[in-house]
């Protein structure tokens, strides 16, 4: 699957270990199949997991997104992870500089990215510090997981003012601080939407998303092109 959305295209794939069920040795062998592909693999480590940000740049990654950061303290703890001195204090080791060339550790800090997820509204109360920490890089807003900390329902809460105007500060954060807005989405509208507000990094659908959407519209399809049409029960051979 990461080999066939990298050949698509895709700008960056993101490889969940949040949420996923994959261990370190599958995205191993994922972040240097989506990168051979042609797109950059990024992966969200599990919250508060700040010793995986390191251990997943030396695998490898191009990008590191830490779901749930709620304070400047843990983006300082992440920075200090992911970047080397003497802007953060990740050691030196792992075999990324074998894929990425020797000079590798000279151009980490600039060429891999920290995006801290804003989805909470604590987040967002302070959203101005968790951005102006050095080595981070931007940040991935988390819309329903920022709706249901402002005790909001997960359906509809786009249309709630308050919930956009947390969203709207996030995203002027980032213009003001010159960090790169990321945003989940789950419509192409949307994605359009977010697009024109300025947002650089857009997601959608996940690879089951995707499969199980696709496989729906065939089954649809497949009965609506067979309905009425005699079909001769299966006999055992």
């Amino acid at each position: 699957v990461s080999r066939c959305l990298a050949q698509v295209g895709w700008d960056w794939i993101i490889l969940d270990l949040q949420h996923g069920s994959m261990n370190s040795e599958t995205a191993y062998e994922c972040i240097h199949t989506i990168w051979a592909a042609g797109s950059k693999p990024f992966v969200r480590v599990p919250i508060g997991s700040f010793s995986e940000i390191e251990k997943f740049l030396d695998l490898g990654a191009q990008g590191i997104i830490l779901p749930m950061v709620r304070s400047p303290e843990e983006a300082e703890r992440a920075a200090r992870a992911a970047k080397y001195p003497p802007l953060g204090g990740r050691s030196k080791g792992g075999d990324a500089q074998y894929h990425y060339g020797e000079d590798y550790p000279d151009r980490a800090n600039h060429e891999t990215l920290l995006l801290v997820q804003v989805e909470h509204i604590d987040a967002v109360n302070a959203v101005e510090e968790i951005l102006s920490v050095k080595g981070v890089d931007g940040c991935f807003v988390g819309p329903t997981d920022l709706a249901l900390s402002m005790g909001l329902s997960r359906r509809g809460f786009e249309h709630d003012a308050k919930h956009r105007a947390a969203i709207q500060r996030t995203l002027e954060a980032c213009r003001a601080l010159g960090k790169i807005p990321a945003c989940n989405t789950y419509a192409l509208d949307e994605a359009r939407e977010k697009a024109m507000q300025g947002y650089e990094c857009i997601t959608m659908e996940s690879d089951v998303d995707l499969f199980i959407g696709a496989s729906r519209g065939l089954l649809a399809g497949l009965r609506e092109k067979v309905e009425g049409v005699p079909v001769a029960p299966m006999e055992k051979s």
